[in-house]
């Protein structure tokens, strides 16, 4: 950069499954090989990366507009956005870069001492911490009931950053206030603060004239990780005895202990209504016989309250019906779409209690036979052939489902209304998978079928203990 052209910072797509950083990578070395003469050329003279942020300094009369037309032309999925520098500054990752002021000063006075010599004006960046405009400065409080190593690291990790990223001793002054006022808003105390402060600024300082400790041959431990429930100070009672025992049992151990403390009072107090279990999608359920305790297993990626009903189970199984979705309901628009003479013909035949939310499929194929039902001249045929695609009760009739022939057969009573939901997923293919784990485990006599896709990877499927029970 040069002349106090902006310098700029480059953001490519962002990144959220674990692979994306890999790829990502690739993607931008592959995009700097192949583009980097044109960059040049463009005006680019510093190209600095990390993953797909990169800090860019352009030459003086370079258009970033050209600079972004050939980078967002490499690849027609990816496009690049830009932030120029503000006020001397400019955010990159968690560092703020900082144009030197006092730098400017001295190269303005070189300039106008020498005039009639032309030299290449330089500029020195100092850094800082970069907090966004949403930090609500909330860290581990004092009072939480967690292991003191959790809240001496909160503040010594802030420390660490601070010494590591600020350039300058004002700016390291200017940022360990900061973290002085950050913790006595969270109540920790001022002295603890100061003396974890001093700590790391002592290690700093002295950093390069520490000689490491040379080994001592024979005598290296193994060492051992143990997890420890944290209780309080009878923690740190139970890690002195269990370090004794150690001492004379196993002197060839170190034992390194970390406590784990207790859930949050939050996972206690949910926030948020749970969905009731015929509202919830993706789920393996099962349902069983009141009379003789026999179990059927299936799956669906619906409501399990509508694949349910579609067993045989009364409308009015669930006292609380669900609520529809209107944006997802195209019921409106077929009707709207319709001649008023056939919409009200197609009215007629439309159920007039609430029903459960239809997928995709029957809903499709509904309005398939609805729009074949209006330029059919012969209406009352249409109709008929509507109705009879609509109601479920005929096609539940027509293809009876293993509990409604169980119920038929042996008069025996289906337990409708204490189904339970085995496993959940959100992919289908996955919650065909669990649907076949829990029939192979557990063998439901029910069921027609033994799995619902090939099993290759367990072909005799999995223990009972780790796999949900469809009764329990």
């Amino acid at each position: 950069m040069f002349d106090g052209k902006p310098f700029v910072q480059h953001n490519g797509v962002a990144m959220g499954a674990p692979l994306a950083p890999v790829i990502a990578d690739i993607f931008m070395a592959d995009l700097e090989i192949s583009l980097m003469d044109r960059l040049e050329q463009a005006g680019v003279c510093e190209w600095h990366r990390y993953v797909d942020d990169t800090f860019v300094l352009l030459e003086p009369g370079t258009d970033i507009k050209d600079v972004l037309d050939i980078l967002n032309g490499f690849h027609p999925s990816v496009q690049f956005t830009h932030q120029p520098e503000a006020d001397d500054s400019l955010p990159f990752l968690d560092v703020r870069v900082i144009r030197s002021l006092s730098k400017k000063k001295e190269e303005q006075n070189k300039k106008e001492e020498e005039e009639e010599e032309e030299q290449e004006p330089t500029f020195i960046f100092d850094t800082t911490i970069y907090r966004k405009e949403t930090f609500t400065g909330l860290m581990t409080n004092w009072h939480s009931f967690v292991p003191f190593s959790y809240k001496k690291a909160s503040v010594v990790s802030m420390i660490q950053r601070a010494l590591s990223v600020c350039s300058t001793y004002d700016l390291l002054d200017v940022e360990l206030w900061e973290i002085r006022r950050i913790c006595q808003e969270n109540g920790y105390p001022a002295g603890f603060v100061d003396t974890r402060i001093g700590i790391g600024l002592t290690k700093y300082l002295n950093k390069d004239t520490v000689e490491p400790k040379p080994p001592v041959a024979g005598c290296e431990k193994r060492r051992m990780f143990v997890e420890i429930p944290f209780i309080g100070k009878q923690t740190d009672l139970m890690k002195k005895k269990i370090d004794r025992l150690a001492a004379k049992v196993r002197p060839d151990l170190d034992i390194r202990f970390f406590a784990k403390p207790p859930r949050s009072v939050q996972t206690y107090f949910p926030t948020k209504d749970p969905v009731p279990k015929h509202l919830q999608t993706g789920v393996v359920y099962s349902v069983s016989c009141k009379d003789c305790g026999d179990t059927y297993v299936g799956k669906t990626i619906r409501q399990c309250g509508r694949r349910i009903c579609e067993h045989g189970a009364p409308k009015d199984t669930f006292d609380q019906q669900p609520i529809t979705d209107d944006d997802n309901d195209d019921t409106a628009t077929e009707e709207q779409q319709l001649s008023p003479k056939t919409r009200r013909k197609t009215i007629k035949v439309k159920p007039k209690q609430q029903q459960l939310r239809r997928s995709s499929r029957i809903r499709n194929r509904t309005t398939a036979v609805v729009n074949a039902s209006a330029n059919n001249k012969t209406a009352r045929k249409g109709d008929h052939v509507t109705s009879r695609k609509i109601n479920d009760d005929d096609n539940t009739k027509k293809n009876p489902s293993a509990l409604a022939e169980h119920e038929k057969n042996t008069g025996h009573q289906i337990d409708w209304k204490n189904s339970r939901v085995v496993w959940r997923d959100n992919v289908a293919y996955r919650l065909l998978i669990k649907e076949s784990m829990v029939i192979k485990a557990y063998e439901p006599r029910l069921n027609r079928t033994t799995h619902s896709v090939p099993m290759m990877v367990f072909p005799e499927g999995l223990a009972r203990h780790l796999v949900p029970d469809p009764n329990g």
